[in-house]
Formats: C-alpha cells, structure tokens, sequence
C-alpha cells in the first residue's frame, strides 16, 4: 500500500480519536441524546438489512457451455489462511467439475514469491491464473507480463480493481463491510464502544475494510472512541500479532471492542483477549465467516460478529467468468458480491453456504 494512503488514514484515526475524546484521556465525550439515539437507530438499520438471508437473484441464469482443458495456476494469498484456502480448493473442485487442469502455488504471504508464481504459470502455458486474495498493487508488472502473454486473471476479495491490474476482480464491498461493522458495533455497545484496530495493510480490501469502519464510527457512533490502531503483516499471524494486541490492551485497559482484519487474526488474538485484564468485557468482530469463527460466535465466545462473503461461491463464480473471457468476452472489471452480517441470533450454516443453492446452479448452467 502506498506510504500517503497509510498517513492519511493515521491522520484520520487520529482525527476521529480525538474528537471522541475529552480532556479526562480515554473517555468519551457527552454526546447530545437526540444524535446518539439518531446514530443507533440508522445502524440498526443497515445491521437489520445484511442480516437477511441472500436470494436467488444473485445467481447467474441460463447455460454456459464451458471451453475445453483449460490449464489454471491457482494462487492463494497463504495456503495457510483458510480463507484463501477454501477460495482456491474450491476453484480447483470447479475446475475437475468441467475437465480442467489447476496447479496451486503457494506464496505463504511473500510479495516476491506471488510474483515468481505468476512467472511460473507464464513458463508453464498456463491459460489462466486465479487468485484468491491477490494484492494488484505488490504483483505490479508481473500482472502486465501475464497478460502479454494471454493469460486471463482473475481475483477474488483482493479489493477493487481501479487499476484493472486484473482482467476481473470479484468483490464484496470492503467499504461497506466496514461500515456495516461500524454499524454492530454501534448497536452492541449502545454507541458507546472503546474500539482497538488490528489492521493488515498488506491487503488492499482490509485497508478499504479498515476504511469503512472509521468512516461508519464516525456516521454512526458519535460516542464511540478508538484507544489504538496497529498494524501487522499475514505472515505475522502466530506470532508477533498476538504479542502487539497483548501490548495494545495492556497499555488501553479501557478497551472493550476489537475490530480484526480477517478472521484468521481473529482466531490468533482470541487467546490473547480472553487473558487480558477485562477480557471478559471485550468482544470482538471480524469478516470472512470461517467455520471455527461462527461457532466460537454461536457459542457466546469473544468474537459476537463477522460479515461473511462465501469465498467458495465466488470461486465458482470465478471459473464462469474466466471462461466467458476465453470465448471473447469483455472482461468486467469489478463485480459486485453479497455479503451478510453473521451473530449469533443471524447464522445459518457453519461455515456460511451463501443461503442458495449455488453450486448445483454453476455445475447446472455449465452442462
């Protein structure tokens, strides 16, 4: 990410802290009744929206004959991020669906080894590459060079492709799922949480998450504070993460909201929470929907939310729309991808299956 995005956004968080601040250090200001009850019933609003259950609307209709022994090289953001994992395993099911070829390689979260698999697949005459989770802006020229070879690149939740360093990029939106975290934690706190970022920059839809979360703090939740903002790389995940959040609580006692970047960080500090000093006032949100998430959510745990996108269906999806390239199509930039707000009282399945039958649709529509 670019250094003035990360110091604008600083001077932002700084900005908004402040001014949730009064001269008494980490207490809230008084907040005039009428503006914090405004604040709670709009979030409650947006919360109530995306806790509805997905419809059939959101699927593609009519056929799609697939083209004929189609080599991919799958490449996740790390293997080891069951989110990235579940994106290309369910690719590759996709792929031995229609009689495709996949070949993952795995970057493990280093920049420079995402870039030698985009090399690889170059050498290997690869017709595509699909990653889930794929940074544009670290892959830089090896992207030009995958597409001066006719390659079709495809990218899942990697964040928006304004840049069209992907032929497609499929997206929820990571704006509006911060902002639709802002909105719970509004609601669950009374408009009055204490709130800690534990951000990962590395990732351009977590910057654009992050975003949309100060954004909807400062729409809905003029009571709200952030106590801390830090910063963390994936690789980082097992170890030095859990340490900084240790230190950010340490040195905030008064926080009782945590935002984590993805869920996998989430599953990584929960520990680290759970032993602080209050750790049993503090929950925690996040976004992906991972099965071992939901069900520490359904089962009271730290974590009370997370706003899911089914990271399968879009691999699916992925695989129709890279094949519509192959037949001529114009690639579409960026398309849009549902979400919903997972709590307790909202799950539906564990890990979330999208709310319709969209597998059966693909494999259907491909026939």
């Amino acid at each position: 990410m670019k250094r003035p995005f990360l110091l604008a956004s600083l001077s932002f968080v700084t900005l908004l802290t402040a001014s949730a601040c009064s001269s008494a250090a980490g207490s809230a200001v008084d907040v005039d009744p009428a503006t914090a009850s405004a604040g709670i019933k709009a979030a409650t609003a947006l919360t109530t929206k995306y806790s509805a259950d997905t419809v059939a609307s959101e699927l593609p209709e009519g056929a799609n004959p697939i083209s004929a022994r189609k080599l991919i090289v799958t490449v996740p953001c790390a293997y080891a991020a069951e989110n990235c994992k579940r994106g290309v395993d369910a690719f590759a099911e996709a792929a031995r669906a229609v009689g495709w070829t996949t070949k993952m390689i795995d970057p493990a979260g280093n920049p420079d080894k995402a870039r030698a698999a985009v090399q690889t697949a170059i050498n290997l005459g690869a017709d595509g590459i699909f990653f889930m989770a794929g940074s544009g802006e670290a892959l830089g020229a090896a992207l030009k060079d995958a597409r001066a070879a006719g390659l079709v690149t495809v990218n899942v939740e990697g964040g928006t492709n304004v840049k069209g360093q992907f032929d497609t990029d499929i997206e929820p939106s990571a704006t509006g799922m911060g902002r639709l975290l802002a909105a719970q934690i509004t609601v669950q706190s009374k408009g009055k949480a204490k709130v800690l970022l534990v951000n990962d920059p590395e990732f351009k839809a977590v910057v654009d998450i992050h975003k949309g979360l100060v954004d909807g703090l400062k729409e809905f939740c003029p009571g709200c504070m952030i106590t801390d903002d830090i910063s963390f790389q994936i690789a980082d995940l097992s170890g030095g993460l859990p340490t900084q959040v240790q230190s950010a609580l340490a040195a905030h006692p008064d926080t009782d909201t945590v935002w984590a970047a993805y869920d996998a960080a989430a599953s990584s500090i929960e520990p680290v929470i759970e032993r602080s000093a209050n750790g049993d006032s503090i929950s925690m949100v996040s976004t992906d929907g991972l099965k071992s998430n939901l069900e520490a959510i359904r089962s009271g745990g730290v974590q009370t939310a997370d706003v899911a996108a089914e990271s399968q269906w879009l691999a699916y999806q992925s695989l129709d729309e890279m094949d519509r390239v192959f037949g001529g199509g114009e690639p579409e930039l960026n398309i849009a991808a549902p979400y919903k707000l997972m709590t307790k009282d909202t799950i539906t399945t564990v890990p979330w299956d999208g709310d319709v039958a969209w597998k059966s649709t693909y494999l259907t529509r491909w026939k």
